[in-house]
Parts: structure tokens; C-alpha cells; sequence
């Protein structure tokens, strides 16, 4: 089922009806997941999620180096996906980092942007 993260919830027709996801979108929601949530949260998997929610504020080198350590651990179990490129940003002053990735994802490129503050990670794809 395809995900809402602005409303942390399924997304759904005007209906109501949840809508399906496959393909290319599907694995890319797989690793917006695998980002997203905090690893160890999730009970029935202790090794989901990323550990991005714990990146330290400092120089862009240490957090670029924290942030690529991070998703890819978040992404071993998927084969098939590699990161290509990891860009991270700070505002001191509302204490959130952001992380711009691109990954391979079988021959395609996927660009995904999360937003760290408040121990939380929340992204878009």
C-alpha cells in the first residue's frame, strides 16, 4: 500500500480506498521506510530503520560521514541498492539537519531528502 508521510498514514482515494504501489515505487517507499524510522523502534524488527535520527550537529565532513554510515546500514538488507552520493545541511538555529541522498536502485536513480530535528527523521522521496 502506498504511504502518505506528510499524514503518516496510507495513502487513499477519494473514496477512502487505500492505493496499491509496485514496482519502482514500491522499493522506493521500502527505503524511504528504511530512513525514516528510528532503528530499534519497531518491536517485530529491531534492525529497521536508520540511525539518522541520532546524527550529531557539527561540521558538514562528520555529519556527511555519520549520515552515509547510517543509510547504509539502514539499506544492507537490500540488494540491489547502492548510495551514490550524500549531501547533509544544519540550521543551528531550529537544530535540524537535512540529508539529500542519491542511490542506485537497478539502473535507476532516486533522489530522497529527509529532514533530522527532534530525534525524528521525516523525509520525501
Amino acid at each position: 500500500m502506498k504511504l502518505d508521510p506528510e499524514k503518516r498514514d496510507f495513502a487513499a482515494t477519494l473514496q477512502g480506498v487505500p492505493i496499491p504501489v509496485t514496482g519502482a515505487e514500491e522499493q522506493a517507499q521500502r527505503i524511504w521506510l528504511r530512513l525514516a524510522v528510528p532503528r530499534g523502534s519497531f518491536r517485530l524488527d529491531p534492525e529497521l530503520g536508520s540511525r539518522l535520527y541520532r546524527m550529531p550537529r557539527g561540521s558538514r565532513e562528520e555529519m556527511e560521514g555519520f549520515a552515509r554510515a547510517a543509510i547504509e546500514e539502514a539499506l544492507s538488507p537490500m540488494a540491489g541498492v547502492r548510495l551514490t552520493r550524500v549531501a547533509c545541511s544544519y540550521d543551528p538555529a531550529a537544530d535540524r539537519a537535512g540529508v539529500k541522498c542519491r542511490l542506485a536502485l537497478g539502473g535507476q536513480a532516486l533522489e530522497l531528502a529527509l529532514e533530522v530535528s527532534g530525534g525524528n527523521a521525516h523525509g520525501v522521496l
